[in-house]
Parts: structure tokens; sequence; C-alpha cells
């Protein structure tokens, strides 16, 4: 991961094991849309290990080192969904419901999955 003035190796890493397999390309855009949202951006999940990700059932766009989840809620999800599909992310999940603090944008740049969606997609959980 090369260095850069929003997000720091840390944060993209996964929580469990530290490793980090973010892409460059997935981390230029996230960068595009950081400067143009003009907000700080908090990380939830960056990558994560096969392990780590097995234990939280979850689909595999983040062990692939190209999604993020984003702490944000109300209309600033709004906002930073429209400014992250207009740079090219592809696949956005959104969880507006429950607590404020729970709330988070997903965003990934994979090609299609197959058996899974079809690109750009926006879903809810």
């Amino acid at each position: 991961m090369f260095k850069n003035d929003y997000f720091t190796e840390s944060e993209l890493a996964c929580r469990c094991c530290g490793k980090n397999h973010f892409k460059d390309e997935t981390l230029r855009r996230l960068i595009r849309v950081r400067g143009r949202y003009g907000r700080p951006m908090i990380i939830n999940s960056g990558y994560r290990c096969p392990t780590h990700n097995a234990r939280l059932n979850a689909t595999i766009t983040h062990t692939t080192g190209q999604a993020v989840d984003v702490s944000v809620a109300v209309d600033r999800a709004h906002e930073l969904m429209k400014v992250a599909l207009e740079e090219g992310f592809s696949g956005i999940g959104v969880k507006q419901k429950g607590p404020i603090k729970k709330r988070f944008i997903h965003l990934d740049d994979l090609d299609s999955i197959p058996g899974e969606r079809v690109r750009p997609t926006v879903w809810s959980y």
C-alpha cells in the first residue's frame, strides 16, 4: 500500500491479523472519493483475511482487497454513494437501519461476481 494523505495502512488492514492486501487501484479510487466528499471517512473494515471473513460469515468482497465499509449515516450516506458511483465503485451496500453508530456504506470495485450480482449494483443490508 502506498502512502497518502487520507488513509493509513492500519485502518485498511485486517482487524484480526494485521495483514494488508488492499489493492492500489482501489485505494486510488477511494482517495478520489475522499477528496470529492470533503469529509473524513471512518473505515470500519478494509481488507479481511479469509479466516476473519469466514468468522463474519461474509461474502468474498473484502478478501480481495477491493472493498471497504465506511461509517456514515443519513444524508451524508446518500452523498457518499453518489460520489462513489461517479468515481467507479461498482458495488455499493447500504446499511442505514438501527443505531447511528452501526450504519455504514460498503464500497467495492470488483467486476461482476458469478452467482452473486452483476455490476454496478446497489443493495441494502
